[in-house]
């Protein structure tokens, strides 16, 4: 596939890892493919160390037909994404019609959610492993596994070797054009320029409720 023809999803939730996220998106891009951020919605989301970041489009207005792969950021981001349906959905279409799912550290949780995992050769952070395991996969202690449309990679100081790999699967794979829709790459894309750190705050979701939601709210302007 020439890679200018790729497009391809980075999932968003807060609490994600700054550089798993990040380091993908824009090495992707540097390699001239069309990188989409998407998440529940189009608002903030927050990092760890609240790095914000507003997807590109929301999860209801993507098709798995649309892209050539999707990328999983690791962080605690992957226990948001589980948890929310369409997330998951999105990511077995992908899998399913044969593109590219690449996961990384505690992505390994959306793949066990999404039930793409059994039987496969991955890897993950040490510690979700009995996770991954539980779920049916093959844990390899690698800085980068590949078992057919699957990727997966361990920790941040993997990610050279892990987007290396991905970017050696996209050149690979055959170009798909039935049923895909052009993701139009002249708007503007999500930048890491920001103006003002974003803060998590967390609390009850109703009166005397023991579930808990997330809230982003914009903090000091960073100088």
């Amino acid at each position: 596939m020439n890679l200018a023809d790729a497009q391809i999803a980075v999932l968003a939730e807060n609490q994600y890892q700054e550089l798993e996220l990040w380091y993908p998106l824009l090495r992707l891009r540097e390699e001239g493919v069309n990188v989409v951020v998407v998440g529940p919605a189009e608002q903030v989301y927050a990092s760890k160390l609240g790095y914000p970041v507003r997807p590109d489009i929301a999860i209801g207005d993507v098709d798995a037909r649309d892209l050539d792969a999707v990328v999983i950021p690791g962080g605690f981001a992957p226990e948001g994404m589980r948890r929310h349906r369409p997330m998951i959905d999105l990511v077995r279409k992908v899998h399913d019609q044969g593109s590219l799912v690449a996961a990384i550290c505690h992505a390994g949780w959306v793949l066990a959610s999404a039930g793409i995992a059994r039987d496969r050769n991955v890897t993950c952070v040490a510690l979700i492993k009995d996770d991954v395991i539980n779920a049916g996969g093959k844990y390899v202690d690698q800085a980068v596994v590949r078992d057919g449309n699957i990727i997966t990679s361990r920790l941040p100081s993997d990610l050279p070797v892990f987007c290396r790999e991905i970017v050696s699967y996209l050149r690979e794979a055959p170009r798909r054009g039935s049923g895909k829709r052009i993701l139009d790459p002249s708007k503007p894309r999500t930048s890491a320029v920001y103006t003002h750190a974003a803060q998590l705050s967390q609390g009850p979701r109703g009166t005397a409720s023991a579930d808990y939601t997330t809230v982003v709210k914009t903090g000091q302007r960073v100088a």
